[in-house]
């Protein structure tokens, strides 16, 4: 039973700290006649023994601590150094964070000459830390506490409400990091958990660039439109780029709110624009154009070949270019009617889509023994996306797609993309597929939102018409079409 009492006892480190203490003192004076006198008087009660250990260790160290301040060099910055002495074996030191030139120091008081306003003002200072450190020695020491200079270092940046710039989550960027560790352990997106790594990144940068911690509370929206201006200017992006890392600051600021962090109030109040971005896709006509063009080069008619299949599957590059033989598939409805689908996981979302097969694309994948066009020279899916990119804008400029309009067109001497006037062409890459398609067909009456939605892989209506540049607006009026079409029809009939 006593043995029993011990080990729960000796579990906690106040007990191992007050026993391993006392006996060290034992040991350290020589006194080793004391404890035969001490099991002798108790009855071997292990309780009396530890109110022993107790009352001596009280009676060693907590009557012995003492602080004291000293300088390690003696220049005209010499930072204050506080020792809290224990025991002669327990020793803490740490630097205070205050300066004084070593000429005013006293090393009689181990304080700072009283000789003029600004060193009396330093000499109360540096008793009130020495007042408080004590006052937090002796409770600490009541709640059984171990000491080290870790200790000493935590008390004193308390004293002075000095935050950890490496940890303290009132810092932005440690709450950013924080914020997209938790992402990563909840699995989230990888595409949206790189948008937030990427405003982490660059808010540190602008914050070296400002040579500033921020806090919360001093975000408001002059800070976020010297950070939007920076990314712009700095980093030579374009402002659809910077207005999309600052809604996601705004998403992580009012997270940092639902977490008991305070937030400066204006930006609730801050309304970031969407800039209109500029939605460049084949209509059918231009797909004609392309499929009928004089073509030269294997790699070029390739290349043909793979945009005019991505318009009329409407997927992204990379299950575009990843497509095979494999992956095409029968499938019988229920009058007994066959139809050819190619099958495929996205990669970017991980969803099933079931693609029908459309007279274009069976008549190329008949040029390949059923299959689809060779890739190009990558030795990667992404250095023949990129290749395919290359090659589709050569195709369409063959093909005669020179239409000018406005899009994104990257300017050489500034470093950075624009939104200028140019051929069509040039703004041709091989997200066109996707919204080639996805945009012709919604024009199409005899095809429901939904079935597009299906093959595309949207989740929700209102993501598909922003991504073929629809609004609610254009909804609206071709609802009224229609409704004016049945009118019409009605009349007829009558």
């Amino acid at each position: 039973m006593l043995f029993s009492v011990m080990i729960v006892k000796l579990s906690s480190n106040l007990y191992i700290q007050y026993i391993y203490s006392v006996f060290r003192f034992i040991f350290h004076c020589n006194i080793f006649y004391i404890v035969p006198l001490i099991c002798k008087n108790i009855d071997t009660n292990f309780d009396t023994i530890y109110q022993f250990c107790i009352f001596v260790y009280t009676l060693i160290y907590k009557q012995m601590a003492t602080v004291t301040y000293y300088l390690r060099s003696k220049t005209k910055n010499s930072v204050i150094q506080m020792q809290l002495s224990v025991s002669k074996s327990l020793k803490m030191r740490n630097a205070t964070g205050l300066q004084i030139n070593s000429i005013d120091w006293s090393d009689k008081t181990s304080l700072p000459k009283q000789n003029n306003p600004e060193n009396k003002n330093l000499v109360s200072d540096l008793n009130d830390l020495k007042n408080f450190v004590l006052k937090e020695y002796n409770q600490d020491f009541a709640a059984g506490v171990l000491f080290d200079s870790h200790w000493l270092k935590k008390k004193i940046t308390t004293f002075f409400s000095r935050v950890d710039i490496k940890t303290d989550d009132n810092i932005v960027v440690n709450y950013m990091r924080g914020y997209n560790e938790l992402r990563q352990l909840a699995k989230s997106k990888k595409t949206t958990d790189a948008h937030y790594v990427t405003l982490e990144d660059k808010f540190s940068r602008f914050q070296k660039f400002q040579k500033k911690n921020y806090v919360f509370s001093e975000i408001d929206k002059r800070v976020m439109f010297e950070f939007k201006n920076w990314i712009m200017d700095d980093l030579r992006c374009m402002e659809s780029t910077s207005n999309r890392i600052l809604k996601n600051f705004k998403t992580i600021l009012y997270d940092a709110r639902g977490n008991g962090k305070t937030i400066h109030p204006q930006i609730s109040g801050l309304i970031i624009e969407e800039v209109p971005s500029i939605k460049v896709f084949l209509s059918f006509e231009e797909i004609s154009r392309i499929k009928k063009a004089q073509i030269i080069g294997e790699d070029l008619l390739h290349a043909r070949d793979w945009l005019l299949i991505g318009c009329y599957t409407g997927q992204r590059v990379s299950d575009l270019l990843d497509m095979k033989k494999t992956k095409i598939f029968k499938k019988t409805d229920s009058d007994g009617e066959s139809f050819m689908f190619i099958d495929l996981i996205q990669i970017k979302t991980g969803k099933h889509v079931s693609i029908p097969i459309h007279d274009e694309v069976e008549h190329i994948l008949q040029k390949y023994d059923g299959g689809f066009p060779p890739l190009f020279r990558g030795s990667t899916l992404n250095s023949n996306a990129t290749l395919f990119n290359e090659h589709i804008k050569k195709v369409c400029e063959l093909s005669g797609i020179h239409q000018l309009m406005k899009g994104r067109i990257y300017n050489d001497e500034l470093k950075r993309n624009e939104i200028r006037e140019t051929a069509k062409y040039n703004l041709v890459s091989s997200h066109i597929c996707r919204r080639s398609f996805a945009t012709n067909f919604y024009g199409d009456k005899r095809f429901t939102t939904p079935q597009i939605m299906a093959i595309t892989g949207h989740k929700t209506e209102t993501t598909f018409l922003q991504y073929i540049g629809k609004t609610s607006s254009d909804h609206a009026l071709n609802t009224a079409k229609t409704f004016r079409e049945i009118k019409n029809q009605n009349r007829q009939a009558l």
